[in-house]
Parts: C-alpha cells; sequence; structure tokens
C-alpha cells in the first residue's frame, strides 16, 4: 500500500533546498549548553525552557536533542532521520545571532552550518522503503470534534511552551498540539487532552508510541479537540521528564519502552480513526558521523 505526497514531496523540497543556493548561510555567533534537566523547580525558577524561538535576530533552542535539532535543520520528520541511536540522550540549549541581512526563515540552513561545524555533523539522502502505519478514519462514527474558535491552536513547533496546574491537571499551553492537559484517564490510563490538534500533529505524535511511523491519511483538515487515553503499561519505568517530553512531541520511539503492546492501537480505535500497515517511500537523512559533543563555545 502507496501513501502519495510523503517521499515525493520530501524529493522535491530537498532538491529546492540543494539548487539555486550556492553558499549555505551560518549564524554570526552560536552559544550550546547542556540543557538543565526537565523539573518543576528549574520551570519555576525561570532556569528552564524547551522549544525554538526564532525572532529577528534572535534564534533561541531549548532542550533539544541532535535527533531533534537535525530533522528541523533539514526541514524533515523525525522518522526521516537514521542515524546512532545517542542522538537521543543528550539535550542542549543553543542561543545563537542571525547575521544583519540575513531573514530568519534561513534559522534551519543556518542549523546545518552549525552542526556541521560545532558536532561535526556528515550526512547523506537516500530513498528508502519503510514499514509506516496509515492513520486514517475507521469504520464507526468519527469521536473528534473540531476546535472551538475561541481555543488557541498549535504553532507549529515547540516555542514558548507554559505550563500550569489546573486542578490535578498539568495545562501546558504554546506547543504543536495547542493546549495539552494531562491527568488521569480510566483504568489507569494518561489521559491527553489536545485542544487545538492537526491530523498531521496526531500522526506524530503516535509516531513515539509505536514500532514505525505513522502518516496521516485521514484527509480531515484544520484542528480538532483530541481526547487521547494511553494505556498504563505503555511507558512503564519511564521517567516522568521522559513521558513529558513524548507528550509535548519532543520524544523518539527509541525512548518508549515497549512499544509491542495492542494497546494503543485501540485508544485510537476509540478516537473512530484507525492504524493501517503499509508502505512508503521515504526520503531519509543518513547521518554518516557526529560527535557526541559539540566544540567549545
Amino acid at each position: 500500500m502507496k501513501y502519495a505526497g510523503i517521499g515525493s514531496s520530501c524529493c522535491l523540497l530537498f532538491a529546492a533546498l540543494a539548487c539555486g543556493q550556492t553558499a549555505s548561510p551560518a549564524f554570526e555567533v552560536a552559544s550550546i549548553k547542556e540543557a538543565l534537566p526537565l523539573s518543576i523547580e528549574n520551570v519555576q525558577a525561570g532556569q528552564f525552557h524547551m522549544g525554538i524561538t526564532v525572532i529577528g535576530s534572535h534564534a533561541d533552542y531549548g532542550f533539544m536533542t541532535l535527533a531533534d535539532l537535525i530533522p528541523y535543520a533539514y526541514r524533515a520528520k523525525r522518522y526521516q532521520l537514521s542515524g546512532p541511536g545517542w542522538m537521543n540522550d543528550t539535550r542542549w540549549d543553543i542561543h545563537a545571532k542571525i547575521p544583519t541581512g540575513q531573514p530568519p526563515v534561513r534559522a534551519p540552513e543556518m542549523m546545518q552550518n552549525l552542526l556541521a561545524q560545532r558536532f561535526s555533523l556528515a550526512i547523506h539522502r537516500e530513498n528508502r522503503e519503510q514499514s509506516v502505519y496509515a492513520l486514517v478514519i475507521g469504520k464507526g462514527a468519527l469521536k473528534i470534534t473540531e476546535a472551538s474558535a475561541e481555543e488557541p491552536v498549535g504553532v507549529g513547533d515547540l516555542s514558548n511552551v507554559r505550563m500550569n496546574n489546573e486542578g490535578g491537571r498539568m495545562a501546558f499551553y504554546g506547543g504543536a498540539n495547542g493546549t495539552l492537559r494531562v491527568g488521569a484517564g480510566s483504568n489507569g490510563a494518561i489521559q491527553l487532552q489536545m485542544a487545538g490538534m492537526t491530523m498531521a500533529a496526531l500522526a506524530g505524535m503516535l509516531t513515539q508510541f509505536v514500532d514505525r511511523p505513522v502518516v496521516d491519511a485521514t484527509e480531515l483538515k484544520g484542528n480538532y479537540q483530541v481526547t487521547l487515553d494511553l494505556p498504563p503499561d505503555l511507558m512503564t519505568g519511564m521517567p516522568a521528564a521522559q513521558k513529558l517530553t513524548a507528550f509535548l512531541g519532543l520524544g523518539s520511539p527509541a525512548m518508549v519502552p515497549d512499544t509491542s503492546g495492542a494497546g494503543i492501537f485501540q485508544a485510537v480505535k476509540d478516537l473512530g480513526l484507525e492504524l493501517k500497515p503499509g508502505k512508503d517511500p521515504v526520503e531519509t537523512i543518513v547521518v554518516d558521523h557526529a560527535e557526541k559533543t559539540p566544540t567549545a563555545n
């Protein structure tokens, strides 16, 4: 089974980036430091930040692994990255200055240069056929509803994420999934309430909990209210901070201890959706070399 547009669109994007640009732009200066651990204390003290903020001449990347930064730099999805597992281990805070005359939209290309200089990153691209799950509408009634106009929707990245305690549920604002509330569901489940989520964003989140990429094939447009009950055994033994990064879209399949259970598939069916296995050619970024620690600032 093929899902049109995944490999082909990526090929066009990579070709566009490769053609007509004789020199890759670079940050004027950049500082890279290992990120502080994620904790309530660090957040409340204002010593912790996560996500990507690019405003004017300032580019800020918080709590990011190489496995996050490489797809960002090459405008790709995480499942298009193939490299050593240790790229998910260490998280970094990066503060960079965009040179005068360079538009902020070129920040990903500047990150390419930074990764090559500071982490000695070397990559090549190739087409690889991958096993995928297609997220499709199920046979029964759809059990998600369109987001209300009053609810803030996802901004497409994880910039300026804020958190608050709302009557026993932790609420997160400003991320890719709109307002996210995390609390207890039935039968020990972890319940995620997303107030304004696209189906592409849902597919990206589900990819973290199964054994292959999830591709949106629902053809549903717009933003939706989604309540997802994650099985209690899905992340057994996973530290709370690691769970949170998965909920916010900062995780990876390698972070989830057990993805073989059927519980997550049933959770998707409870939404009136379904995960169907298939194959698709995917443009893949293959890491040939990278250093675990960057050169000094």
